[in-house]
């Protein structure tokens, strides 16, 4: 039957369209339409009725004493802070204790800082290293391994033992894992800069001198990855440092108005100078 039904002809579906002189409140509402605002308003009305119902059934003599240290402002109860709102006991630092706290504040960002700045040292040096061409020796002492130049040729090999050069490559594997992990990317990511130009050169010496093996393009390959990721790296702890300069000196002036030995601007907006004392 629904065969039959689906072949025989029917009746084009025809909605009723907007009349002209109500263009201007928008599409004809559907009974879907309808539907909705109307369960919506039951809704509202439900819950007015439930107000109304529970306000009318109050105890005017109800009475608590929280109420006579409780406070409202146009029918809203105002919380206070402190305990009754979860907070630090309500009680207000001394101007000494918020001196010294900013103080300790001091000394961890500008340790932070110091820190910041040795690491990206390290790392900018092994970038210009592995930029030259140089290898550098890895943190447990080893010795070292496979130099390449600009264009991914093979210049130096070291003559350590099969066990030597596992240990290096597996070191070699956790740095540049742990780089990874701190700038937030992926180190085996094809490259987007340079990384066609290497290509082309590489495709330059293969056609005019002796083709790299399969081998050694890996390791040229693996050597760029390394090399990008260090350069995220870096630009990552370049970031860092900036922020924590400017964290440093925001709480520095902070420390510097608190004490009185600077101007600046009050709440209000007005600007203030420091009075010094006439000599």
């Amino acid at each position: 039957m629904s065969s039959m039904r689906n072949a025989v002809q029917r009746r084009n579906h025809k909605e009723r369209a907007q009349p002209l002189e109500r263009q201007k409140w928008g599409l004809l509402e559907k009974h879907k339409d309808y539907s909705l605002r109307a369960k919506d308003h039951n809704e509202k009305k439900r819950k007015l009725n439930a107000l109304k119902q529970k306000a009318s059934e109050r105890n005017e003599d109800e009475f608590y004493f929280g109420m006579m240290s409780g406070s409202s402002k146009k029918g809203v109860k105002r919380a206070k802070r402190g305990e009754e709102n979860n907070g630090g006991g309500g009680t207000v630092l001394s101007q000494d204790v918020v001196k010294l706290m900013k103080t300790q504040d001091v000394g961890y960002l500008r340790t932070v800082l110091q820190q910041t700045k040795r690491e990206r040292s390290r790392v900018e040096r092994d970038v210009i290293a592995g930029d030259v061409g140089i290898t550098t020796k890895s943190p447990s002492g080893g010795a070292g391994r496979t130099v390449f130049d600009e264009d991914g040729q093979v210049v130096q090999t070291s003559n350590q033992s099969r066990s030597e050069d596992s240990d290096d490559d597996n070191q070699e594997d956790f740095d540049i894992t742990a780089l990874a992990q701190m700038a937030g990317f992926d180190p085996m990511a094809p490259l987007d800069d340079g990384s066609e130009e290497d290509e082309s050169a590489s495709g330059k010496d293969e056609a005019t001198d002796v083709p790299l093996s399969k081998e050694k393009r890996a390791a040229a390959k693996k050597k760029r990855s390394h090399q990008d990721a260090k350069r995220r790296y870096l630009e990552a702890l370049e970031d860092r440092e900036r922020d924590i300069q400017r964290a440093l000196a925001e709480v520095e002036e902070q420390r510097a108005k608190m004490n009185g030995t600077t101007g600046g601007v009050n709440k209000n907006g007005t600007k203030f100078r420091v009075r010094q004392r006439r000599k």
